[in-house]
């Protein structure tokens, strides 16, 4: 699942539900016969703790105060140590907080060290407060397991991070790559019809006083040469307004699979007419194009099957859903759809994920497309 405002949330939250432990420590202040001075030190240094850990989870991890973290750790660090060193052994220890918040704050290099450090003060203060060599090397093991499973934690999560900003740089770079080859295009296409348009308008203004006939051929040559770069023009725009089905599930493998997201198609053999499939290659770019900008998905599906008269094409992720923002591509895809009495659907998935369905009628078919199976 990759990461969103959904899910920093809701770990922040199940890390704020940790302090749900300290149910024990404070049941044992008020009922095991610690006198009044001892409950209120050992409650007065709990309530501390939990200020800070719920500061620490909201505030200080990739928030406002990150240059918070070390006087955070050390200062949980310190009341932990006088805690546990204040309370008998069979209540056991709570330096596993201290441990978590080193995995979790520092980068690899620094978080590691930190847990082994904070694991083996740990150890040394249960021995320190009377357990045995067994039981304070067992707590220094439980530490350091629980330190490393921070850092590795961390670690997923700066990894989510590094491939949610690769997927929106590969989408920039695919409309960049596609504008420059539009420009080249029309470049190759103009650059030489344009330089001969100059030539002959600058001849034909010479040629006007002295010689009007060869002027006047000249203005035909022009009227010529500028119908032929229309007529390419038109043909280059309807080139790029009229996708083959075939390459657009081609581009959609290649781009999907470079972005790190899993692709599978599914296709019916009938073969589809040009401007249904002109339509049907539109509905494959733009979805998936929104799922590479927005979806954060880690598969996509595309199936385009032709039954009951009509062409349908599914574009289904696995991201985080929501509803659609209706950007200009997406009216776009709409206004064509409409045009050949289609209708088009996008919408988030009952669990997760986001569907992109466009239904088309064949010709020849008086089947309407809303009757069309799911």
């Amino acid at each position: 699942m990759a990461l969103n405002a959904r899910w920093i949330k809701l770990g922040r939250l199940f890390m704020m539900a940790w302090l749900a432990f300290f149910i024990y420590p404070i049941a044992a202040l008020l009922t095991a016969g610690f006198d009044r001075s001892s409950q209120l030190i050992g409650l007065s240094i709990l309530l501390v703790l939990a200020l800070v850990w719920g500061w620490f989870w909201l505030g200080v991890i990739a928030g406002p105060g990150q240059a918070f973290t070390v006087p955070a750790i050390v200062l949980v660090t310190v009341l932990l140590v006088i805690f546990t060193l204040r309370t008998p052994p069979q209540y056991g220890s709570l330096f596993l907080y201290a441990v978590i918040m080193a995995g979790a704050g520092f980068n690899w290099r620094r978080g590691v060290p930190t847990v082994l450090v904070l694991s083996s003060l740990a150890g040394a203060v249960e021995l320190a407060r009377g357990e045995s060599i067994t039981n304070a090397t067992g707590q220094l093991l439980n530490e350091v397991l629980v330190g490393l499973a921070a850092v590795a934690g961390r670690l997923m999560i700066e990894a989510n991070l590094q491939l949610s900003l690769a997927r929106e740089q590969i989408a920039r770079l695919a409309v960049g790559e596609e504008r420059l080859r539009f420009a080249r295009d029309l470049h190759d296409l103009l650059g030489h019809s344009l330089s001969v348009i100059a030539l002959k308008s600058e001849l034909a203004g010479r040629l006007i006083n002295r010689s009007p006939e060869l002027a006047a051929r000249e203005v035909q040559d022009i009227e010529k040469v500028t119908r032929d770069a229309l007529r390419e023009v038109r043909e280059a725009v309807s080139w790029y307004r009229q996708p083959t089905l075939a390459a657009e599930l081609a581009g959609a493998r290649e781009a999907l699979t470079a972005a790190g997201i899993e692709f599978r198609s599914e296709q019916d053999d009938a073969t589809l007419p040009p401007a249904i499939e002109s339509v049907i290659a539109w509905a494959v770019r733009e979805g998936v194009t929104n799922v590479m900008r927005h979806s954060q998905a880690k598969r996509c599906a595309i199936r385009i099957i032709n039954r009951d008269g009509h062409a349908t094409v599914d574009v289904v992720d696995d991201g985080r859903g929501g509803l659609p923002d209706a950007g200009s591509g997406l009216r776009g895809l709409e206004e064509r759809v409409r045009e050949r009495g289609g209708t088009l659907t996008a919408e988030p998935m009952p669990h997760e994920g986001f569907r992109l369905r466009v239904t088309l009628p064949l010709p020849n078919s008086s089947v309407p497309a809303d009757r069309v199976p799911a």
